[in-house]
């Protein structure tokens, strides 16, 4: 264990606990109505701000006869709150992409555009989860075996139970640099389902076919 700015704690001292906090905490939210609302139309059904706006004014026109206003009055309203939700505070970024490589006679027309990508960092993603309380108890946090104790039969269970986390953990061991870091394995799934079927290891480019065939597994280490 160590403290919040990752000074390592003396043997036996427990890290600090968190702050206690109310069942009906729902900040930035006001309540768990908003939440929902925000959850449907934001993350559920990615409703556009045309849309948004409609629904808040049917809800709106609805709840005038009882002197009462809807969740957000309008999209603008809905990002403002969810923009200021602190567990989700990596901020985007963004960078324009064009092809540059060989083109041919009739070149396609993609080759002319430009692309933009927008992507959260994923290192301070990784640690936002990890520093996350609610995981605690979620996440394996270094590789492990298993065995079944009545004939020693090995156990498969998630992915740090696999021989490559095991493997990768003891062989970097070894260096001295990484004794204040633990290997993190963060598998992102692609919810539009458009990835190619044969996923890739970012790091060693080798197709790889499993279960979840539309994921994409990459490895980190992160410092304490």
């Amino acid at each position: 264990p160590c403290t919040a700015d990752g000074v390592f704690l003396a043997p036996g001292v427990p890290p600090t606990p968190l702050p206690p906090k109310s069942h009906n905490d729902w900040s930035p939210y006001h309540n768990n109505i908003e939440f929902a609302t925000a959850e449907f139309a934001f993350k559920q059904h990615h409703m556009s701000n045309a849309a948004a706006d409609t629904l808040f004014d049917l809800m709106a026109a609805l709840l005038a006869k009882h002197n009462d206003s809807p969740p957000f009055a309008d999209h603008k309203d809905l990002h403002q709150v969810i923009d200021t939700t602190q567990l989700g505070d990596v901020p985007w970024q963004g960078f324009s992409v064009q092809y540059t490589g060989e083109r041919p006679e009739n070149a396609p027309s993609w080759m002319d555009d430009e692309y933009d990508v927008w992507y959260r960092d994923p290192h301070l993603m990784a640690h936002n989860m990890l520093a996350n309380p609610t995981y605690k108890k979620e996440i394996d946090y270094t590789p492990f075996r298993e065995y079944d104790v009545a004939d020693d039969t090995r156990r498969w269970k998630d992915f740090m139970s696999g021989d490559w986390a095991w493997e990768q953990a003891a062989s970097h061991s070894y260096n001295c640099s990484n004794w204040s870091k633990f290997l993190t394995l963060v598998v992102v799934q692609n919810s539009e389902r458009n990835l190619p079927r044969p996923c890739y290891w970012t790091r060693y480019k080798q197709p790889v076919r499993h279960d979840m065939s539309h994921s994409v597994c990459a490895h980190m280490f992160l410092t304490l």
